[in-house]
C-alpha cells in the first residue's frame, strides 16, 4: 500500500472530548497540509444539522485545490439545534482554522450522535487543543473516534497501479442505524492519492454514491446529517511524468471501479452492522417497466416490518413479499406475471405459488446469514438493487435503549 497520509499530506488527530461514549475516542482532526480536492454529498431530509449547512456553504468556495482540514465529533449531532447550534459550529470552525493558520471555508466539521442535543462548545474545543497536541494517529483510530451504535470499525482500502504508479483508495464510514437509500444515515470518506481533475471527481464521487450508500438499507430511517465526503491528491507540478487524471485517461474504468469497491464494501458494512441485525439480503428487482418502478419496489421490499421480522424468523411468509410489492405506487403492474426466488430456490411463479412448493426447503433457504432475493414483475426490462438486513428483537432494544 502506498503510504496515504505522506501522499496527501495528512495529520490525523483524535481524542476522548468527553461528548460521546465515555472512555472513547469522540473527536477527530484531518489536516491535509497539502492541496487537495474535496468534493461531498449530504443528506436529502429537509432537517439539516448545523455542520452540514456549514460544510454545503464552504465546498461553493471553488478555490480548489487547497489545503482544508476536517473535524468530526461523535455524541452529538448538533441537529435541530437553532442558532446557538449554529453559532458553536460557527466557533468551533473558527477556533480549528486559527490553530491550523487556514480560513473559514478550509475546514470542513461534521457531527454524529443525538439530534436536539446541543453541541458542547468549550468540550470541542478543549478537545480540538488537546487532539493537535499528538497528530500521529492512524485511519484506524479515525475509524473508531467516529463510531455511535456501531460494534466494529469500518475501514477499507484497494491498491491499483496506473502507469506503473501505485495508488491507494482507502474508505473510513460509520453507520448502523437510521440507514436508507438517498442517502443512508452515516458519515463516509473516500481518500486518494490519484491526481484526478475536480469535475470529474465529482462526477465520479456521486455515480459511485448512487450505486453503494444509496442502494442500502437498515429501517427505512433517514438522518439531518448524512455526509458522503472524497478527498483526492491534486498533480505536483515538480513531479516528472505527474499529470492531473480525467475520464478520458486510458484507466479510468480502473479508477472508477476501485472507488465504487471501496465503497461497496462499506456500504455492505454498514448493512452487516445495522443495529439488531442477524441477516443480510441482496434483493434484485427486475423486469420492472422503469428504473423507478423498480427502486419503488426494492424499498417497498426492504423497508417493509412485516418482510423484515419474516426474514429475521427465517420464516417463508410470502404474502408478506406480495403485499409489499402490491402496496408500491408503480406506473405498471400485473400480479399474475410476478415471480420470487430466495436463492436458487423459486417459491412463486405467476403470482402464485409454484407446484410442488415446498416450506422446509424454502425455510433452509430464509436461514441462511445472506440471502439473495430476487423478485422479477414481468412487465418490462428495467432492474435495480438493493441491500438491507432483518429487523430484530436487538433493534427495537437498542434504539429504546438509546437515551437510557
Amino acid at each position: 500500500m502506498t503510504n496515504l497520509l505522506d501522499s496527501l499530506g495528512l495529520d490525523i488527530s483524535v481524542t476522548e472530548a468527553g461528548i460521546g461514549v465515555a472512555k472513547r475516542p469522540d473527536l477527530a482532526i484531518l489536516n491535509f497540509k497539502k492541496p487537495v480536492h474535496i468534493v461531498g454529498l449530504f443528506t436529502k431530509n429537509k432537517v439539516v444539522a448545523s455542520p452540514v449547512r456549514c460544510c454545503k456553504e464552504n465546498l461553493k468556495v471553488h478555490k480548489q485545490p487547497r489545503k482544508i482540514a476536517i473535524v468530526v465529533n461523535s455524541g452529538c449531532a448538533n441537529s435541530c439545534t437553532g442558532q446557538q447550534g449554529d453559532e458553536t459550529c460557527i466557533n468551533v470552525v473558527k477556533h480549528l482554522a486559527g490553530k491550523l493558520k487556514l480560513e473559514f471555508e478550509q475546514v470542513f466539521p461534521f457531527s454524529t450522535g443525538e439530534i436536539l442535543k446541543q453541541l458542547p462548545e468549550n468540550k470541542m474545543i478543549r478537545g480540538i487543543n488537546r487532539a493537535l497536541e499528538s497528530s500521529y494517529q492512524n485511519f484506524d483510530d479515525f475509524a473508531e473516534s467516529i463510531m455511535t451504535t456501531d460494534t466494529v470499525r469500518k475501514i477499507v482500502s484497494q491498491n491499483l497501479q496506473i502507469n506503473g504508479k501505485l495508488y491507494t483508495v482507502l474508505g473510513v464510514a460509520k453507520g448502523s442505524g437510521m440507514i436508507s437509500p438517498n442517502m443512508a444515515t452515516m458519515l463516509a470518506y473516500v481518500f486518494t492519492d490519484i491526481p484526478i481533475e475536480l469535475d470529474d471527481f465529482k462526477e465520479l464521487h456521486r455515480e459511485v454514491c448512487n450505486n453503494t450508500f444509496n442502494s442500502i438499507t437498515v429501517d427505512g430511517e433517514m438522518s439531518t446529517n448524512d455526509s458522503f465526503i472524497g478527498v483526492c491528491s491534486v498533480s505536483e507540478e515538480s513531479e516528472e511524468k505527474s499529470e492531473t487524471i480525467s475520464k478520458s485517461n486510458n484507466n479510468w474504468s480502473i479508477i472508477c471501479k476501485s472507488y465504487e469497491k471501496v465503497c461497496n464494501e462499506l456500504a455492505a458494512k454498514i448493512v452487516e452492522d445495522g443495529e439488531g441485525a442477524t441477516r443480510v439480503v441482496e434483493l434484485k428487482v427486475d423486469q420492472a417497466f422503469s428504473f423507478l418502478d423498480a427502486d419503488r419496489v426494492a424499498r417497498g421490499v426492504a423497508n417493509s416490518p412485516l418482510v423484515k421480522t419474516a426474514i429475521f424468523a427465517a420464516d417463508p411468509n410470502l404474502g408478506r413479499i406480495l403485499s409489499a410489492i402490491g402496496a408500491c405506487a408503480i406506473s405498471r403492474f400485473d400480479e399474475s406475471k410476478i415471480s420470487v426466488r430466495i436463492n436458487d430456490y423459486v417459491v412463486i411463479q405467476n403470482g402464485l405459488l409454484v407446484k410442488g412448493y415446498d416450506e422446509k426447503v424454502a425455510r433452509q433457504h430464509m436461514a441462511t446469514k445472506k440471502i439473495d432475493l430476487l423478485i422479477s414483475l414481468g412487465v418490462g426490462s428495467a432492474s435495480r438493487k438493493l441491500m438491507f438486513c432483518d429487523l430484530s428483537y436487538d433493534y427495537v432494544k437498542i434504539n429504546a435503549e438509546y437515551r437510557t
